[in-house]
C-alpha cells in the first residue's frame, strides 16, 4: 500500500491536512471574508505556527484561570504548573515540528531520488502531475505538510514527550517557583535552574557512558578469550 494513498481520493483530491486549506476560498454559506482569511491562513499558517498560536493562547489564559478557580492553597502552584507546561510544549512543538517538515520537504518529492522518497512515494500524485503539474504541486505540498506533522508527533510521543518536554516544564517550574515564591531576583533563579539542568545531564552522560564502558569491557574479554583459546591451540598443534 502507498502511503500517501492515505491522504488522497480517487478523484484526486486531498482527504484532510492539518492546515487551514481545508477552508474554501469562497463558500456560499459564510461570509466571503471569513473563505479569505481561510485562503491565507492555508498559504502561510501550518502546523508550526497553529502550535504557537495554542501555546500562547494557553500561557495567556490558562494560568489565570487556575488563580482565580483553584483551591486557595494551590492556586499559584497550579499557575506555575499550566505556565510551565504552556512554555515547555511551545518551545518542543514549534521546533520539531518546523525540523521534520524542514526534513520532509528536503527528501520528498516529484524530483527527489533517495530511500525516504521511495518509501513514502506518492505514486498518486506523481499520475496527477502528468496531467496537471500545477495541481500536482498543490497536492505535493499538502502531502509533505501532513506526512511531517506525522513525523513530528510520533517523535514527540515516543521521545520528547518524556526526554525533552518534561525535564523543560521541570526546570520552568523551578525557575518561576523561585521568582515568586521565594523572591529572587531572575538572574539568580534562572542561573540556579541552569546549574541543576547541567548536572541532570553531565550526571545522564556519566550513566551512559559507564554502560557503554562497561559493555565494551565484556566485549574486550570475549575477544582476549577467544585469541587465547585459538592461541592455545595453535601451540598445542605445533608442538605435535
Amino acid at each position: 500500500m502507498i502511503i500517501s494513498s492515505s491522504f488522497i481520493n480517487k478523484d484526486g483530491q486531498s482527504k484532510s491536512s492539518p492546515t487551514f486549506r481545508g477552508v474554501p476560498a469562497n463558500p456560499k454559506y459564510i461570509p466571503e471574508v471569513i473563505g479569505q482569511i481561510g485562503k491565507v491562513a492555508g498559504e502561510y499558517i501550518h502546523t508550526p505556527e497553529q502550535k504557537l498560536f495554542l501555546g500562547l493562547a494557553a500561557l495567556m489564559f490558562q494560568p489565570f484561570i487556575d488563580l482565580k478557580y483553584a483551591k486557595d492553597d494551590k492556586k499559584t502552584d497550579a499557575a506555575i504548573k499550566s505556565a510551565s507546561k504552556a512554555m515547555a510544549g511551545v518551545i518542543t512543538g514549534v521546533t520539531i515540528r518546523a525540523l521534520f517538515l524542514k526534513l520532509v520537504d528536503e527528501y520528498i518529492g516529484l524530483d527527489k531520488h533517495n530511500l525516504l522518497n521511495r518509501l513514502f512515494k506518492p505514486k498518486d500524485i506523481i499520475q496527477i502531475n502528468m496531467t496537471d503539474p500545477a495541481m500536482a504541486q498543490l497536492r505535493m505540498k499538502q502531502y509533505k505538510q501532513a506526512l511531517g506533522t506525522i513525523f513530528a508527533i510520533m517523535f514527540m510521543l515516543l521521545f520528547s514527550n518524556s526526554k525533552i518536554d518534561v525535564p523543560l516544564t521541570s526546570d520552568f517550574q523551578d525557575l518561576l517557583s523561585g521568582m515568586v515564591n521565594e523572591d529572587k531576583t531572575f538572574i539568580k533563579s534562572l542561573s540556579e535552574v541552569l546549574d541543576n539542568r547541567k548536572k541532570k545531564i553531565s550526571d545522564w552522560f556519566n550513566k551512559k557512558s559507564q554502560i557503554f564502558k562497561n559493555i565494551g569491557n565484556k566485549l574486550k574479554n570475549i575477544v582476549y578469550i577467544i585469541f587465547d583459546k585459538s592461541d592455545k591451540q595453535d601451540k598445542k598443534e605445533s608442538d605435535l
